[in-house]
This record gives structure tokens, C-alpha cells and sequence, in this order.
């Protein structure tokens, strides 16, 4: 292009790359079925013409342009295998072990860098937050959804459009009510015991934590409580149930908890005759007891069961209505707007 050849006349190399190249004429323009459609002129816009030529043939002209001082620092057979940086400069470990110190690294390796993967991964070594360039990793699409079982451990990965989770856990020795901080070194004590494992096919737990933007280990407590009211105080979402990452039901049947108890709370003020009275104690506790009656069997399901029955026959706001139904073979169900002749027969 001009903006090249304007460089290349800089470092007195626009002869030569004229000799090894070819000049374009304008361009023309035609439709699919081959008709005339318009010229590209770029005499029109600038004096020098593009020139067209083989890229292997510019490289050997550049690489004969160089002074021999210049070309003892340059070892094009070499492949970087790691890159640390330090406050006073960078060290490039290169596979067949040579070591190279410096300033700077400048990544011109291809669209599949690996100076642009080091760069990431330093960058969040650092900083967990740190402002990187996304990087899924090879073989993740959007919408793909992996569960690895094994002894003692398990994952779960589920890739957006713009990010991939994973969660891996491993169980403990015993049950534990403790609530403890864990630190980055326990973070690497875990990695090195369970980061062999893999969690699709192909990529290992090593391969995602190296590719992660942000990580944390954390206790994963899960459990259904007895009561779910006491007088005018009612609990819903974890502080009733909960539950681990495994069946995806957690914040759902958080959820859940609301719509129901919504619901009952709605039935309730409509029933009221005088709705600027205070509501009795007596009406809150009924109502409160027929939201746990209703709530705790879909908790119990979502958590020891099959999680598609609770899902397909979860309540909704009964006071709003559904104009547009998703279509399928299995309805969604909920209360008393079921129709019985809408059910499925594998959750009747």
C-alpha cells in the first residue's frame, strides 16, 4: 500500500521493492453475475500505486538490507517457552534452554501468539482484575455445557458468548460447619493435587485456571432447613436452601422461594377487607405456613431428585398472565393454571 511504500522509500528500498513487485492499475468492480459495476482509481487519491509482490521475497530483501552487526542479534530458529518480567528488565527462556535478558518483549508472532499468551497470563498473576484480552480456550464454543464425575471430585463448565465457568470441587474429609478464608497458597496446594483432571475431553483443570481472568476457592455449604417462618419473619433462597453448584438449582430455586411466597402473600392482601388495617399475626403465620408447604417439597425435589419435575411444575406469579407459552413436549406447569390435559406423562 502507499503508506508502505512511503516507508520503504525512507530506507532508501523502494527501487528494489519495485524491481521484485508489480504496479496496479485501477481496479474494477464488478456484480456476482459479472457485470461492470465501478473502478477503484487510486491515482485518484494518491501518486504511488499499490504494488503487489510475494511476501517471502520482501522478507529476503529486508533480512539482505541489514548490516552484519545487525543480523548476529537475530536467531530466527529459536521458539520462546516461557517469559518472566522483573523491574529491571525481561528474561526470555527459549526451548532448546539459550536465555535471553532485555528491556522488552515484542510479541510479532502470529495470530497465535504465544508472547501475547504470557503476556495475559503475567498480567493476571498479578492482578486477578487486571485489563486482559479475552482468551477462550481452544475447543470451548458458546452453549457447550461439560460435568466431569470422578472419586471424591467433580466440574462443571458452561461457555457464554463472551465468558466460560467452570467450578470444580472436591469433597471434604467430613462434614464441617466451619467458615474458613483459604488463601493462594491453598489455591496451588489444590491445582497441584486435582489440576490433572480433566473437565471436558480435551482441557484439563490446569488448561482453564491458566486461561482464567478471575479465580477463588471457597467452601461450597449446602443444606434444606426445617422452619422456614417464625412469627412475622420468613427466610427464602440460601438462607433455606442450600445448595452446590452440581444441578445449577441454587439461585433458581432462590427463585422459586420468592414466586411462592409472593404468591401466597398476594392471595392474602387480596382477601383482606380492610386493606389499611394492620394484617394479623394469625393470617401471616397461615400464610407463611402454606408458602413452606408449598416450597419445601420443590426444595427436597431440586436436591435429591430430578431436577426437571420441580422446574416443569414450578409456580409462577399468579397474578400476571402468560401470553406467550414456550412451545415444547413438556408444558410448564405451575399450581392451580396447570391443565391436566397439557401433562406430560413422564411427570404426572
Amino acid at each position: 500500500m502507499p503508506n508502505t511504500l512511503r516507508l520503504m522509500a525512507q530506507l532508501e528500498l523502494l527501487e528494489a521493492v519495485e524491481a521484485i513487485g508489480t504496479h496496479m492499475r485501477p481496479g474494477t468492480v464488478v456484480t456476482s453475475d459479472g457485470r461492470p459495476f465501478s473502478t477503484v482509481d487510486t491515482d485518484a487519491w494518491c501518486r504511488e500505486l499499490m504494488v503487489i509482490l510475494h511476501r517471502p521475497e520482501l522478507m529476503q530483501l529486508l533480512y539482505g538490507a541489514l548490516s552484519d552487526e545487525i543480523r548476529q542479534h537475530l536467531f530466527p530458529g529459536k521458539e520462546v517457552e516461557t517469559i518472566e518480567t522483573t523491574e529491571e528488565g525481561v528474561v526470555v527462556r527459549c526451548t532448546n534452554g539459550s536465555v535471553e535478558r532485555g528491556s522488552i518483549v515484542v510479541g510479532a508472532d502470529g495470530a497465535h501468539s504465544k508472547v501475547r499468551d504470557y503476556m495475559r497470563r503475567i498480567a493476571l498473576q498479578e492482578s486477578p482484575k487486571a485489563a486482559v484480552n479475552e482468551d477462550p480456550p481452544p475447543g470451548i464454543n458458546p452453549g457447550d455445557e461439560w460435568h466431569m464425575h470422578g472419586s471424591g471430585i467433580s466440574s462443571l463448565l458452561l461457555a457464554g458468548s463472551k465468558k466460560t465457568w467452570f467450578m470444580f470441587s472436591q469433597k471434604l474429609p467430613k462434614p464441617t460447619r466451619e467458615r474458613r478464608r483459604y488463601t493462594e497458597k491453598d489455591v496451588e496446594s489444590f491445582m497441584e493435587e486435582v489440576g490433572h483432571a480433566h473437565c471436558t475431553s480435551t482441557l484439563t483443570l490446569n488448561d482453564l485456571y491458566q486461561a482464567r481472568t478471575s479465580c477463588y476457592l471457597t467452601a461450597h455449604h449446602e443444606g434444606l432447613i426445617q422452619h422456614f417462618h417464625y412469627n412475622r419473619i420468613v427466610l427464602v433462597g440460601d438462607a433455606v436452601n442450600k445448595q452446590t453448584y452440581n444441578t445449577g438449582q441454587g439461585w433458581n430455586t432462590g427463585v422459586q422461594d420468592v414466586v411462592v411466597l409472593t404468591n401466597k402473600l398476594r392471595a392474602l392482601m387480596e382477601n383482606e377487607t380492610n386493606p389499611d388495617a394492620p394484617i394479623s399475626k394469625s393470617k401471616i403465620k397461615a400464610a407463611f405456613g402454606l408458602y413452606q408447604k408449598d416450597g419445601y417439597p420443590v426444595d427436597q425435589q431440586a436436591r435429591f431428585l430430578y431436577p426437571v419435575p420441580a422446574n416443569v411444575n414450578a409456580q409462577v406469579l399468579e397474578f400476571l398472565e402468560e401470553n406467550n407459552r414456550p412451545s415444547g413436549t413438556i408444558p410448564w406447569l405451575h399450581g392451580s393454571k396447570a391443565d391436566e390435559s397439557e401433562m406430560s406423562p413422564g411427570i404426572r
